[in-house]
């Protein structure tokens, strides 16, 4: 019979993966913290997430262990927190954890004195280790108390250093011959990607270099960004068989993955897919775009009282194994594709009798590859390049199909507002480049549902959704990274359908989190530009961070600064286009130093320096205006359009003239004359974005 601790009523699938561990963990609270004041004990805040394969082997070895799990309920109050529902919590002890040690990651273990300031913590312990370092805190906190007091004083002071920032001294062009250069020293031109195993998507990195490269007909970064979307799409990292990303790969080759698959990657990287399928003229890529977008319908869509949004992640372990799910051995592949082995075996680098091959990965067992293009494929083997994709098509229906009847991943259900506002964006966006409309539908159901239930009644938001019992609900306060990717995806929504709503409740989100984001005004009346993590009526941690760097979701106050520069031309509003350049003036001096760190800051910045313009359509014509605009690459531009009135302030004064459809080019506030030719507005902004060479 297993012992139950009190895990086994939380809403979070990680938290609830340690209900049976005979640790007498309890959830992040006021109330635990209160009792270890009471009680005089160290708290240890344990952080992870459902999918994270070493969070499991920790567990296994040390917090399963009834030895282990004594010492730490003796000496310790137990905290357990999911990352993914409280980043401002994990934050903090993550960037504390660094600190201490250099390095930071999941599982993370941070010991804490009982209010909140850090003492030491690592990541993933053995459990010999893990023993020996709880017996020694447990005995230095009780004969050296003012010891770790003076420890905790110190990395929380540095803690706070670290949110200090010098006020930006003017708002001067970025250096981009400086910045550029940050990039290209990274770069793995064997690959593609950047460095050395193991190797991450990176989106914000190639969606920035894209617009660059694009813009100027870089040559040279073009080709990489080519290379790391190819070599990407045809490894292991992209699952061959069903579609979408795995979080990173273990090798170099982008060969074998950490299977373990992220909403807010297939995101991020379905919008880049289908942004350079566009921008570089590349099929291949549409269907790469179109494998994600069928992936995360198929095996990431809520149910319940939840449907229209997605869940969070797939784990990377089935059958206590990692990767079980996903690989393959020749005997498998030969029995499930008959005739059609040999011809597909060469394709997926299944090719070699013995053990080897380039899909070759352990115990006998392979991860599927692409080893060429399929007209380099049909090639090889007599084909057209039409029969060879039919052929691949059915032979992964079969597979798909024959891997449906193994153990599944567990699925990590909660759906967190930020990530679907990522999602939400990725399909309007890609809806409307791919000419899907069924892409837009899905966003719309999935924005239609965060602002039902995903709604707080103060006009903010809640940050995750679950189903327990059946019911879907909301709770837990949103953080700017909610604020910010909900809003930009419910803005990609409006440029997708131009239904006003979208673009309202954007505004009303955005207005929400400078309100509760925002530092108190100084003596002067001046108020600081970037946000805080968490809004000033949400609970505190011990330091309240303002995010900056990009991290697996880019930067949320650069996603926020990319809102409010959109926003600002919708509304008419100069102050939220002043906050917005002070936002990216804090940050333009970071870029030169280390860009990659800045990545979705080098995009927000480099998009307003190419003088962005608003092309607003009113009349008849506006839905086939939307049809044609939506279809391109231009990043500068911004469409707005209507059939009839609109409530949108750009487009008041602007109504359809005697059934006459009109165009106008907005810039900087000032709208031009109208015009009845608005496919010559387009195709101007076309030739300003890539002049022809």
């Amino acid at each position: 019979m297993h012992m139950t601790n009190s895990l086994a009523h939380a809403a979070s699938p990680y938290l609830r993966q340690h209900q049976h561990n005979p640790v007498d963990w309890v959830e992040w609270s006021d109330e635990a913290f209160a009792r270890a004041r009471a009680e005089n004990r160290l708290v240890l805040v344990s952080s992870g997430y459902a999918a994270c394969h070493w969070c499991h082997v920790m567990a296994h070895e040390c917090f399963e262990d009834e030895g282990i799990a004594a010492i730490m309920n003796r000496s310790f109050v137990c905290i357990k927190v999911d990352r993914e529902e409280r980043p401002d919590v994990d934050q903090v002890y993550l960037d504390a954890v660094q600190l201490m040690t250099g390095r930071g990651g999941w599982p993370l273990n941070c010991f804490v004195l009982p209010d909140g300031r850090p003492v030491y913590g690592g990541t993933y312990f053995p459990r010999e280790q893990w023993r020996a370092l709880l017996e020694n805190l447990a005995d230095l906190h009780a004969r050296e108390p003012h010891a770790v007091a003076e420890q905790a004083d110190k990395i929380t002071a540095r803690l706070r250093q670290l949110e200090i920032r010098p006020e930006a001294a003017s708002h001067a062009p970025v250096p981009w011959s400086r910045v550029i250069p940050t990039f290209t020293a990274r770069f793995d031109t064997g690959a593609g990607g950047t460095g050395h195993a193991p190797k991450f998507p990176m989106p914000c990195e190639w969606g920035f270099l894209l617009r660059y490269a694009t813009r100027h007909a870089d040559a040279g970064l073009l080709a990489h960004v080519r290379r790391t979307l190819d070599r990407m799409a045809s490894g292991g990292i992209y699952d061959q068989v069903g579609g979408g990303f795995a979080r990173y790969s273990v090798d170099a080759e982008w060969h074998v993955p950490h299977f373990e698959k992220m909403l807010y990657d297939n995101a991020q990287l379905l919008e880049l897919y289908a942004e350079a399928a566009v921008a570089l003229d590349e099929p291949a890529y549409r269907e790469v775009a179109r494998g994600i977008a069928a992936f995360v319908e198929r095996e990431l869509s809520a149910g319940d009282g939840l449907a229209g949004g997605y869940c969070s992640a797939l784990d990377a372990d089935s059958e206590g194994e990692e990767g079980a799910f996903y690989v393959w051995t020749r005997a498998e592949l030969s029995r499930i594709l008959g005739d059609r082995f040999p011809v597909l075996a060469d394709l997926f680098g299944v090719h070699v009798e013995a053990d080897g091959g380039a899909a070759h990965w352990e115990h006998g067992r392979h991860v599927l590859v692409r080893r060429f293009s399929v007209a380099e494929w049909a090639a090889r083997h007599g084909m057209t390049p039409e029969a060879a994709a039919r052929l691949l098509d059915e032979g992964c229906a079969d597979l798909l199909h024959a891997r449906e009847e193994r153990e599944r991943p567990l699925r990590d259900d909660k759906v967190l507002t930020g990530w679907n506002g990522l999602m939400i964006a990725a399909l309007a966006r890609a809806g409307t480049l791919l000419d899907d409309p069924a892409l837009v539908a899905r966003a719309r159901r999935a924005a239609d549902l965060l602002l039902e239930k995903a709604r707080r009644p103060d006009g903010g938001l809640w940050r995750r959704g679950h189903t327990e019992g059946g019911a879907g609900s909301f709770g837990i306060d949103a953080f700017l990274e909610d604020y910010a990717c909900f809003a930009r995806g419910l803005i990609a929504l409006y440029q997708a359908t131009f239904e006003e709503r979208y673009l309202t409740a954007a505004h009303g989100l955005a207005l929400y989190a400078l309100k509760h984001c925002s530092d108190a005004p100084d003596a002067q009346g001046k108020v600081a530009p970037l946000l805080y993590f968490s809004a000033d009526n949400a609970p505190q941690v011990v330091v309240r961070k303002k995010e900056l760097q990009d991290n697996v979701i880019p930067s949320s106050n650069a996603l926020m600064a990319e809102v409010l520069f959109q926003l600002a031309d919708y509304f008419t509003d100069p102050a939220l286009h002043a906050r917005a350049q002070a936002m990216g003036a804090a940050m333009a001096a970071e870029l030169p130093a280390y860009a990659p760190a800045y990545a979705y800051w080098a995009r927000v910045l480099f998009v307003e320096e190419q003088s962005p313009v608003t092309l607003a359509v009113t009349g008849p014509e506006a839905g086939a205006f939307l049809a044609r605009a939506s279809a391109r690459f231009l990043p500068h531009v911004r469409i707005a359009g209507s059939v009839g009135a609109s409530r949108v302030p750009l487009l008041q004064d602007k109504r359809p003239d005697g059934g006459e459809t009109r165009g106008f080019r907005c810039q900087a506030g000032t709208c031009g004359l109208p015009v009845t030719g608005w496919t010559a507005l387009l195709a101007d902004e076309e030739r300003a974005w890539a002049p022809a060479p």
